[in-house]
């Protein structure tokens, strides 16, 4: 390795994702939609300085994003789908939500020091939708690989338990005719997976159930019943080994006998160090969580044994995660 190299990149990487963000948050691409615009149209519109938006507008063409054509800034084909905020393959929202946690992540010395995230005001309401909506972000193309590669086609009611946005409920549902979804998370999450609902034309077959499920009870299907299959999706690295193993041994009373529960993350290795993907997030969530982490696969399957599910089977989805697979016997 060209450790010299290697070092002036890691030292380097803030730049560009901070470019992104400002592009993101400032509306940078999305004046941009309709056509190629000079720097000081941009600005104009937008209500910024010429100068420092013309800086900035050549950053973005040369990381690739926009090109300049006779004097107009014009953004890739290729890239407008994923920044442009109202695309249905956005990534505006998961943007804006890492350069919020780019506020934590400078404050790391200090948690090195003191072992407590890092101090943060209480998120504003676009902070919120951002951090919400990047999980639909996020959740989009993980949920649509979820369902090319384990089969629900059994099930008839699904527990999107930390559901945010709902975005998996509601592509389990769209696939499967049969299937209803209940999407359980607190109350600001289920205010914004209503609206996807609706958006979606779903509400009579996704529904939602508002609580915190560290200290309320899990919901069961309206009209009752238990849940046969139970989905997991990025929620044990924002808790502590105590924290996960309760609410997976909460999860056993609400799943039909041989029903499941899918717990899907991102899973270290018993060295801890790999997939670096899954350390890195780690620190991610020490700056941000009392307890978080990213788990070692091992240990979830330990927890879930604990809590009295058998592991099934192990399946790897959207490059980062998996997704382990247990099933209640009785």
């Amino acid at each position: 390795m060209d450790y010299a190299k290697h070092i002036d990149q890691m030292m380097a990487g803030y730049r560009n994702s901070m470019i992104l963000a400002a592009a993101c948050r400032t509306g940078l691409f999305a004046v941009l939609e309709q056509g190629g615009l000079p720097a000081v149209e941009v600005a104009g519109r937008l209500g910024l300085d010429p100068r420092a938006t013309e800086i900035v507008l050549n950053a973005l063409v040369a990381a690739g994003l926009l090109t300049l054509q006779g004097g107009d800034y014009v953004l890739e084909p290729g890239a407008a789908p994923l920044l442009l905020p109202d695309s249905p393959d956005t990534k505006a929202s998961i943007i804006g939500h890492n350069a919020t946690m780019m506020k934590s992540w400078i404050q790391l010395p200090e948690v090195l020091r003191t072992g407590k995230p890092a101090a943060r005001p209480e998120r504003t309401e676009q902070e919120l939708r951002d951090f919400i909506l990047g999980m639909e972000n996020v959740s989009r193309a993980s949920s649509r690989e979820v369902l090319a590669k384990i089969d629900l086609g059994g099930a008839r009611w699904l527990l999107d338990l930390g559901g945010g946005p709902g975005t998996a409920a509601l592509n389990f549902a769209a696939a499967h005719p049969g299937l209803r979804c209940v999407v359980f998370d607190l109350p600001a999450p289920i205010g914004i997976a209503e609206e996807q609902i609706t958006a979606a034309g779903l509400g009579d077959r996704v529904t939602t159930a508002a609580g915190d499920f560290l200290t309320d009870p899990l919901p069961t299907p309206p009209g009752g019943g238990l849940f046969d299959t139970i989905y997991i999706s990025n929620i044990i690295h924002m808790l502590d080994e105590a924290q996960t193993g309760a609410l997976l041994a909460k999860c056993l009373p609400v799943t039909a006998p041989g029903g499941r529960i899918l717990l899907k993350d991102f899973f270290l290795e018993d060295s801890g160090t790999e997939p670096a993907m899954a350390a890195q997030f780690s620190v991610n969530m020490l700056v941000a969580t009392e307890g978080g982490k990213s788990y070692k696969r091992s240990e979830t399957v330990g927890l879930l044994r604990k809590a009295g599910f058998t592991v099934e089977e192990v399946v790897d989805v959207a490059v980062h995660s998996q997704v382990i697979c247990a099933r209640r016997e009785s």
